[in-house]
């Protein structure tokens, strides 16, 4: 099937030619026509990456009125990289119609949002939950003549925490009689269910399934080196497979800003995407990487939510992720849209096992490659220094120079030989030192993991002061364990049963980890106790006050009235 047999206006067929588009997905195919003829409540259920935010968006703009300055759609989503994204995709859609939207969310001031929101009029508004809920409050955003209320990627808003904002909007707009709720989500967990029977109307629904979890249009490869040679097989790959453009993750922040330093030594435009910046960073890097000024973003799990880039070439894992999961999240972010991708992850010996579990379960197979040979590297750094010396041939012969009659008068005795090793020397000088005495990285056989030996459990009082009228807990998890903030956030709001806001401060170690959390929910945090995660047994207590005693780091004690003595903890 194609687009024009989906009877979309003309205007939206302009706009998704323009785009290069012409077949829909299988989500698109049977939601589209759904939305357009019918006034109904709708549930899609199909995987990331499949099209969803077309499959809303292009029958919801048959439905908008745009001489209207009301706000007529809603659609929340659980990051603010996700509502961006959707407000851009909104807009390439409606490239020629006068559809006005605005994009929502916490990490940037609430005072230029709602300014935007009175002057702009909006007609469609995507947000996140919590700045949505906080619009609500203020009595800046009424949901009176809201007619669509879209909900994307639900199950995500669920694991972040999220619903019980969800579920408290959904209600805000409970005395609009004529709203439709629009639902997409990848899985239908009980408490989506329960809020489809709360909220909807004998809804519609469309399933797409894969057969497998990963796509088809994904080659799956990985390669095995020591931990200490990781980064710079990472650089030997990029090297040899020149034009790369990928997103590369990695387990921690730390780790993410030293391989882009590293990496961009070297000569890879790179820029890293965490946690710990602003808005108006993440914003910065995420348009540098979009519009191809760096070819390469190195990020976590976390960092990289609601990142959509349709033509990655390459995902490459640095390293395995802790859970089977996030590896599918990871790597279905290339070979989208009818292209095809590679998704490359450099592992240690000690994850090679992992690599089986991981087939199992995603019933696809993972071949083991070999780096590119030290030799193969050097004549394809050779060719494109060759490549790149006859084409500034060119441009001086294109343009000429005043300078040249001095330079050639300066070289004049100089013998033709001497002049050619020169420009050699001078082209080459970088690019092929650093392989003169390399070794190859490729792990041959079984070895034994070189894991770092000070990576012990630490202090259980954390450094910093705890934010008044907060508890400090300690949590015997940590990297190792795949423990990162946003899993950290889905243990505790699911554990306690509490919104994934009301988690503060978050400190996660190798080993171990810190959280925050008001003290009134002290007794259910510890609570948890007899729970587990990842099918581990869950360990938290509260973090004591840090005594500064010594210069041994101060080791924390156990609260209450145990043995209180110091002690060493280990696995």
């Amino acid at each position: 099937m194609l687009f024009n047999e989906l009877n979309l206006k003309e205007a939206s067929l302009k706009a998704i030619d323009a785009l290069g588009f012409e077949s829909p997905s299988e989500i698109q195919e049977k939601s589209i026509p759904l939305l357009m003829d019918g006034d109904i409540d709708f549930i899609g259920q199909a995987q990331t990456g499949t099209g969803k935010t077309a499959a809303f968006t292009l029958p919801l703009l048959e439905k908008i009125d745009f001489s209207s300055k009301n706000i007529q759609s809603l659609i929340l989503a659980p990051t603010r990289e996700l509502a961006n994204q959707i407000c851009e995709e909104i807009k390439k859609l409606s490239k020629f119609e006068p559809v006005r939207t605005l994009a929502v969310y916490g990490g940037q001031p609430v005072s230029g949002q709602l300014r935007e929101l009175r002057s702009n009029k909006p007609q469609v508004i995507v947000g996140t939950p919590g700045r949505v809920l906080d619009f609500i409050n203020r009595g800046a955003l009424k949901l009176e003549t809201c007619k669509y209320i879209i909900l994307d990627e639900a199950d995500e808003m669920l694991d972040m925490g999220f619903f019980d904002d969800v579920n408290t909007i959904l209600s805000a707009a409970g005395e609009n009689e004529n709203k439709k709720i629009w639902m997409f989500s990848a899985t239908m967990p009980k408490q989506i269910l329960a809020l489809v029977k709360q909220h909807f109307a004998d809804p519609e629904l469309v399933k797409v399934t894969r057969k497998n979890l990963t796509a088809d249009s994904v080659k799956q490869q990985f390669c095995v080196v020591r931990r200490r040679d990781q980064v710079e097989a990472l650089c030997r790959y990029l090297d040899f497979h020149q034009n790369t453009y990928a997103i590369v993750f990695t387990r921690t922040k730390v780790g993410a800003k030293e391989i882009t330093d590293e990496l961009n030594m070297r000569g890879f435009p790179s820029d890293a995407l965490h946690g710990d910046m602003s808005q108006e960073q993440r914003d910065l890097t995420m348009k540098k990487f979009k519009e191809k000024k760096i070819n390469l973003l190195i990020c976590t799990d976390v960092a990289a939510r609601g990142i959509d880039v349709n033509d990655l070439t390459h995902v490459i894992n640095f390293s395995l992720p802790q859970d089977n999961e996030s590896y599918v999240h990871r790597i279905g972010r290339t070979g989208r849209g009818g292209s095809q991708g590679i998704a490359l992850s450099i592992i240690e010996p000690s994850e090679s096992r992992r690599i089986r579990d991981i087939e199992r379960i995603t019933k696809a197979k993972i071949d083991k490659v070999e780096l590119p040979k030290i030799s193969e590297i050097k004549n394809v750094l050779r060719e494109k220094s060759y490549a790149e010396f006859s084409e500034s041939i060119e441009a001086f012969e294109a343009m000429g120079s005043d300078d040249f009659e001095n330079f050639k008068e300066k070289f004049a005795d100089v013998d033709k030989e001497d002049i050619l090793k020169g420009a050699f020397s001078f082209i080459f000088n970088q690019s092929l030192k650093r392989y003169k005495n390399a070794q190859e990285l490729d792990v041959r056989g079984r070895e034994r993991d070189s894991r770092d030996s000070g990576a012990r459990r630490g202090d259980r009082a954390g450094g910093a002061r705890v934010q008044r009228g907060y508890e400090k807990f300690f949590l015997a998890f940590g990297r190792k364990d795949g423990m990162d903030p946003g899993n950290l956030i889905k243990m505790v709001s699911r554990g306690i049963s509490v919104r994934g806001s009301e988690v503060g401060r978050i400190d996660v170690k190798d080993s171990f980890s810190f959280f925050e959390m008001p003290e009134r929910y002290k007794d259910k945090v510890l609570s948890m106790n007899s729970d587990s995660w990842n099918q581990r047994k869950i360990s938290v207590e509260v973090a004591q006050a840090n005594t500064g005693g010594g210069g041994g780091g101060g080791r924390g004690r156990r609260n209450g009235n145990r043995n209180s003595s110091r002690r060493r903890f280990s696995r």
